[in-house]
């Protein structure tokens, strides 16, 4: 989390005092998030939801993905991504992350097979992947592509919002995310089909609630997955400050890759970046043991950076569920066991990316924050420095 206070407090007290807490028929507040942020992102449609999983799976039931088809996800993500996947009824593929960490768009071919019907590009860690190439990819095998933003929000690609590129975007507003409500998510589209579908798997009574959207093709069991009027509030001061602390971050980060340039180290690259978040600088490395030695140097300089390859459910070899074929709570409605994905391919092991595996051994990220001060960010720099210096890089 990076800031909430005041404006919030704020927002939320006006809340309560109007009573109006719930968003249907009485509030406004996530309303009006939706209309900004689809504003913003310069897409159509806006549906917020309980978080970034569910927005996820909302949209992918709202692109029609299920049982039958297979969908393709990077090697480094946050295990949600597949799992969503499993939600929806269908099977995540796994492919490898390039040096950017983001889903490389060669590998995204080779990977696609006669079941492949979508692919989750992941712009992972506020970095925005290659979109130019992947929609390409996409346009040529007629592939469905959902953006997760996710760990992006507010970040671009060229001059495009991150989410507003494909058929479709999610995003998280949860505690780690650049904008945060505690807990929150939202999907975006630019098709009024997407929105009606994704609606009704967001909220089971959404032709209720909203009879002008009344759709009886679309009225199947639905979940609730609806967002609260707090979540609102607490979002529409949010998005008031989130251009000014990517600007300053993206500066931050700009600066000390020069500074890490300068001393010889190797940038990782990063597809737009003018336009990305500038939440992480990462550094690439010739062998994992110069990755650990840089990462020690810097912790002993007062620097906190991460290698790729700790961070758990970030890499696909800690997805459990996957890996171990627990598709569902029921075998009955498992997508690893259903008749409509035996074509679909479930060859899941610990190898199977090994390039993944290998760029996330090392790659070194350093956090930015839009609260350091420039005595911070000098400070951050000559830790760079010194610890490059001293590997003799």
């Amino acid at each position: 989390m990076y800031r909430i206070g005041d404006a919030e407090l704020k927002r939320i007290d006006a809340l309560f005092k109007s009573g109006k807490v719930f968003r249907y028929g009485r509030g406004g507040e996530c309303s009006r998030f939706e209309e900004v942020w689809s504003r913003k992102l310069g897409v159509k449609y806006c549906r917020m939801t309980t978080s970034g999983t569910s927005a996820i799976y909302a949209a992918l039931i709202g692109l029609r993905i299920g049982p039958g088809d297979e969908v393709i996800v990077p090697a480094c993500t946050y295990m949600a991504t597949a799992l969503s996947v499993l939600a929806a009824g269908a099977i995540p593929v796994v492919a490898d992350v390039d040096e950017s960490m983001t889903l490389c768009p060669k590998d995204l071919e080779r990977r696609i097979g006669p079941q492949t019907r979508a692919v989750i590009p992941v712009h992972m860690w506020g970095l925005p992947c290659n979109m130019k190439s992947i929609m390409r990819v996409a346009r040529k095998h007629k592939l469905l592509v959902l953006e997760d933003a996710c760990q992006a929000v507010g970040g671009g690609y060229e001059g495009k919002a991150l989410g507003s590129i494909g058929h479709a975007g999610a995003f998280s507003f949860n505690y780690y995310k650049n904008m945060t409500s505690g807990e929150g998510g939202a999907f975006v589209t630019k098709s009024k089909a997407v929105m009606g579908r994704g609606s009704v798997a967001v909220d089971c009574c959404q032709y209720y609630w909203n009879p002008e959207e009344t759709n009886s093709e679309e009225q199947f069991a639905g979940l609730n997955y609806r967002a609260t009027e707090i979540s609102g509030a607490i979002l529409n001061a949010q998005v008031k400050r989130i251009d000014q602390m990517l600007k300053k971050m993206r500066s931050h980060k700009k600066r000390l890759r020069d500074e890490g340039a300068s001393a010889g180290l190797t940038p990782s690259p990063v597809n737009s970046l003018e336009y990305e978040c500038g939440t992480h600088l990462g550094f690439l490395f010739e062998s994992d043991t110069e990755a650990q030695a840089f990462s020690k140097g810097l912790r002993e300089r007062g620097v906190g950076p991460m290698i790729p390859i700790n961070t758990g459910r970030h890499v696909y070899t800690r997805w459990d569920p996957i890996l171990r074929k627990q598709g569902a709570h029921h075998p009955a409605l498992d997508p690893f066991k259903l008749a409509e994905n035996k074509k679909c391919r479930m060859d899941y092991s610990v190898g199977m990316c090994k390039r993944s595996l290998d760029i996330m051994n090392r790659t070194v990220f350093l956090s930015m924050h839009p609260d350091n001060m420039a005595s911070r960010v000098r400070e951050v720099g000559r830790a760079i420095r010194d610890t490059a210096n001293s590997m003799m890089i």
